[in-house]
Formats: C-alpha cells, structure tokens, sequence
C-alpha cells in the first residue's frame, strides 16, 4: 500500500470552468502526473472517532514546509507509523515516539476510588511517560520480586489507551494500595496528592537499578521518574555584610504551593521564591565567613526546572486538614517558569498544561475527584471515574483546579549532545 497514495497534478488543456461551475468539454482534455508518494500511507483516520481527530497533511511537503524544516529528524518529525516522535532533547532513554490522537478508557470506580482514578488518568496523559512505558523497556529488565509499581502503571496505561469507549477497573493498582503506602486503607477516601507523591516515590524505586539506593545523589541521575518529573530547588542564604552566600540544593517531584495570598499560580509562585530578610532574633543568621550572626537574605528558588511540571495547590491547611480554601486560583493554557528558576538553563522554559486534577468537596475525608485531561491533537476531555466527555479549553481554565500538569515545550528544548 506505500506506494498507491500518489500526488495528483492536474494541468488543464484549455478552456475552463463557467461562472454556472460547469466545466466546458475542453476542461476534461488535462493531462493528470502521477508522483509516488513519499510519505507512508497511514489511512484515512487517525485514530479517533470524531471530526476533530481527522487531520489532513501534505503528501509531498516541499522545502518551505514549516513542518519539515524545523524537524529535528531532518524529516518530518514523525515515524514511518505515523506517530509523532518524543525528541525529548534531554536524555535518549526518553526518546520514543507516542501521541494520544484520541481518548481512552474511563475507570471503573472499585469504592472510593476516585483519588486513584483521577491520578491514573493524569499520568495516563503525561506523553514522556507513557512514550518510555510503552517501549516495553523497564518490563524486559525489571528485577523487582513481587509488586512492582512500574510495571503496574505500564500494564494500566497500556489497556487504557487502546480501550476508547470502554471501561477499565484499575484493580491490581488498588488492591496493592497499601504496597504503595501503609497509611493507605482499601475503600477508603485518600488525598489523591498524597497518593501521587507515594505513587512516584514507589516507580522511583522500581527503576533503579540493583543496589543503588533511593535516596543517593546516583539515584536522581539514573531514574526515570527523576528524569520525566524531578527538579531541583536551591535554598540560597546570602550574608548582607560579606556577601557570601550559603546554597542548599533539594529534589523535588512536584511543587506544592501556598493560595492563601495568592489569586493565581503566578502569583503563588511569586511568593514561594520571593526572599525573605533574616534579621533578627531566631532568624538572625550564623554567617560562615564572617564568624558571627548577620542579617541576611534567604531565598528558595527552582535552580532545575523539570520536564513535567506538577503544581500542588495547598487547599488543605495543615493544622487543621478537614478545612479547605475552596477559592478560585487563576491558571492558564502556559506558562512560562523562567522567573522562577535560577540554574542556568538551554531554551526558553516554557509550559503547557495538559492535565488539571480537582477535588469536589469540604475536606480531605469527603468530596470526589475528578480529571480533565489534553490529548496531542488538542482536545480536552472530562474524565470522571467511568464518564469521559470532552469539553472546551475555556471551561478546564474555569476550574478550581487542586493539582495541574504541564509539560515542557518541546521547540524550547535545546538538542542533548551526544557523545
């Protein structure tokens, strides 16, 4: 079939069509050329059901295509299946190519659920991950005896994806539960938060290699977790009378964010890397280099973005957890980290949002989750346990959003280096 889609090129032999739109006799006199095709044929429907999955590209592209010349394949940036290729620019094991041109499944909810619903489908939607998992590279060299949380998701998003219009129960993820965490009870309601910081910390370890401990500076170089969704935070003390200045660095997997003062993410992210003055009593500083307690400058920042961005927006106080800031936070479609990050850094550091998680509800103990969710053509879709409807961009910007998901743009990523 490769090569029976062909360009036509149509020259007419005179005349032409009237202003009726009925061609005259001589308008069939044309002499039709016919080019082998040098795209694969990939079929007529990408994929989805509807109008909006049915894309129309150029067969013969030439060389003024903005498709191909900003091609980092040299080509047209996609595989010879048709799916677009995941040139992460940061780390090889990272480049596989996947696209999610229409939705999956909705999940089953087993009993209070939800929280691990909403948190599946979220990571289902996260392309660098669902790219690696789907490679089949971490089941061929797993080395975990029993529950393995990687494992677990790969088997998970893998039916997912490819059950559009159907259900799927989620079963083995929730009766292993408590293997992600102790504190975690079967059928019961759990801050879907909490479950994404133990569900990642759980992959995190199952991808290591033997003997290299989780929490060892080697670990954060070698993980996929790490590589996909860890950052860096730098906690800087800055002495005011020598300057000198005392740095601290930290990963992190998700940023958790304080609302309280804040209308919007920018805003909370202003506050949480703003500096703050230590000068005076508990907070007077014992600056190294002086010898003596100074006044100094604090100040936490991001020093390395990651490549998936996972915002917590702080609802839930901590002194009293059953209270929530129900308020509505502004956030958009992008969003631009630089201000925030004082690492040196290749390309702009620029997001966009994939996925936004909400809690319904009052409290941690009560309420429902549910997801909205982007797939690589564009379209949004409301994932509600079993319920998937899609939806438009204006009304997931509307919401009070608990947890967001964006991913970094590819075209800002500067080309890794290889050796």
């Amino acid at each position: 079939m490769e090569n029976l889609m062909t360009q036509v090129k149509i020259e007419a032999g005179g005349g032409g069509y009237s202003d009726s739109g009925v061609g005259s006799f001589s308008s069939f006199q044309r002499r039709i050329e016919f080019h082998p095709a040098r795209k694969p044929f990939s079929g007529l429907s990408s994929g989805g059901g509807g109008v909006g999955d049915f894309k129309l590209e150029t067969l013969n592209p030439g060389t003024s295509d903005p498709a191909r010349t900003g091609s980092s394949t040299g080509q047209s940036g996609k595989k010879a299946d048709g799916s677009e290729l995941w040139d992460s620019g940061l780390d090889p094991e990272l480049s596989f190519g996947i696209t999610f041109r229409r939705i999956g499944a909705g999940l089953e909810n087993l009993g209070n659920t939800c929280f691990l619903n909403s948190v599946l489908q979220c990571l289902t939607y996260t392309e660098p991950l669902a790219a690696y998992l789907q490679s089949g590279k971490h089941q061929n060299s797993c080395h975990i005896a029993g529950f393995c949380a990687l494992c677990a998701i790969q088997k998970h998003v893998s039916r997912a994806l490819q059950a559009t219009g159907r259900i799927v129960a989620p079963k083995d993820l929730v009766l292993n539960l408590r293997c992600i965490s102790r504190n975690f009870r079967i059928s019961r309601q759990e801050d879907a938060h909490e479950y994404m910081v133990n569900l990642l910390e759980s992959m995190h370890k199952c991808c290591l290699p033997s003997g290299v401990p989780s929490e060892s500076p080697g670990a954060y170089e070698k993980s996929l977790v790490h590589k996909i969704f860890g950052g860096r935070l730098r906690s800087q003390v800055k002495c005011m009378q020598c300057s000198y200045c005392s740095n601290k660095f930290d990963p992190f997997l998700d940023l958790s964010l304080e609302i309280i003062k804040a209308e919007s993410v920018y805003k909370a992210l202003t506050n949480f890397t703003a500096a703050e003055m230590l000068d005076g009593g508990e907070k007077q500083y014992q600056c190294q280099r002086c010898k003596q307690k100074v006044r100094a400058l604090k100040q936490l920042t991001v020093h390395k973005a990651p490549y998936v961005l996972t915002v917590h927006l702080k609802r839930f106080r901590a002194h009293d957890p059953g209270q929530k800031i129900d308020k509505k936070v502004q956030f958009g479609a992008t969003l631009d980290m630089k201000p925030f990050v004082s690492g040196s850094h290749e390309g702009d550091l620029k997001y966009t949002l994939y996925g936004v998680l909400v809690h319904h509800g009052w409290s941690t103990h009560s309420g429902h989750y549910y997801c909205f969710v982007r797939t690589s053509s564009g379209m949004w879709y409301s994932l509600d346990d079993n319920r998937v409807v899609q939806v438009n961009e204006r009304s997931v910007l509307e919401q009070k959003a608990y947890m967001l998901f964006y991913v970094r743009d590819r075209k800002n990523i500067a080309p890794k280096k290889t050796h």
